[in-house]
């Protein structure tokens, strides 16, 4: 059965990343670059979609080893803002060593399993991700709330899908949005922030994982999902760098002097709100752009999202300063 009420979710993303674009301070979107730029990327780079990788997302061989590694990745997928943290105390944190790390625990040390993941404790963590203890004050935070995150994940299998995490795909009823909904409603996933009175929504982690499900398995079996083109981008700091670098954003020159210096941009504040949203709408215009070039009718934020994030990658972008924000988020 499809989730109820969740018809909308993401609608209701895309309205408010709308608004917020519409009333930005901090971030202006070039809505004339949209077609040209588009037009430029979608020519570039192929396949629209990026290949499964095996060591990070192909994890397991049942459909619940499968679905079991996906949540509890996406459960500690965050941490961006302490990268520059970790490099400076000589601990590799990126989002593919995490992933790995992951995936041996999951293999070889027994972690394969929700009721691990509730009793996980950070000195565990610790263990399990390979971060030392005592590198920086900042990295042990960041391992209470790698484990504070999964303990969630582990307890609300437990208590509502029987300890199965293959019930959880099921209980979505074939739809992307309907998963992303059922884990944006825990609290580790609530990604919703407060914007001049306005609730912006934005569930980066919770519509990643239905994508990183969707991905793992293929688009078949449990991860069938008829809606992927519901979902939006995962917003984070690589879409509005990308964006900012193409001239499709612009931020003022006290934003941009903070972010080029690598100042934190602090978790929810109207910056870092307009960063991620008007990063939302800008690729929603992008589609919208896209479905009316030959071959790219059905192109998705998703399919976008994993060329931007590729493209922010690329050598000549790598090393540009993004924004640094501490947050579960991203």
């Amino acid at each position: 059965m499809t989730p109820k009420n969740h018809t909308g979710f993401t609608d209701k993303i895309r309205h408010a990343a709308a608004e917020v674009a519409a009333m930005a301070k901090h971030v202006r979107l070039n809505g004339d670059k949209i077609s040209a730029y588009t037009a430029a990327l979608l020519r570039a780079r192929k396949p629209q979609m990026t290949a499964l990788d095996n060591q990070t997302l192909g994890g397991g061989k049942t459909v619940e080893q499968k679905a079991a590694y996906a949540l509890a990745l996406d459960a500690v997928n965050f941490g961006s803002g302490y990268f520059e943290l970790a490099r400076e105390s000589g601990v590799a944190l990126e989002y593919a060593e995490l992933a790995l790390h992951l995936r041996a625990a999951f293999d070889n040390e027994g972690f394969d399993r929700p009721a691990a993941w509730a009793e996980v404790t950070p000195a565990r963590c610790h263990d399990i991700f390979r971060i030392p203890a005592g590198a920086h004050p900042r990295l042990d935070e960041l391992m209470v709330l790698f484990a504070r995150h999964l303990n969630e994940a582990g307890q609300r299998i437990i208590a509502d899908y029987a300890g199965q995490v293959a019930n959880l795909l099921e209980s979505a009823g074939g739809s992307a949005e309907g998963l992303a909904f059922l884990v944006g409603g825990w609290q580790g996933f609530a990604d919703v922030a407060d914007y001049r009175g306005i609730s912006v929504p934005i569930y980066k982690r919770a519509q990643i994982f239905a994508a990183d499900v969707w991905l793992s398995f293929g688009g078949t079996g449990a991860a069938a999902f008829h809606d992927m083109q519901n979902l939006t981008i995962f917003a984070d700091n690589m879409v509005p760098h990308v964006l900012r670098h193409a001239g499709v954003l612009t931020y003022t020159p006290d934003l941009a002097a903070r972010v080029d210096a690598g100042a934190e941009i602090t978790a929810g504040s109207e910056e870092e709100t307009e960063l991620r949203a008007v990063s939302i709408h800008a690729v929603e215009r992008m589609r919208a752009a896209a479905a009316t070039m030959d071959g790219h009718a059905g192109i998705t934020a998703v399919n976008l999202d994993h060329i931007l994030w590729n493209r922010g990658y690329e050598a000549d972008l790598i090393d540009l300063p993004r924004h640094r924000t501490l947050t579960v988020f991203y």
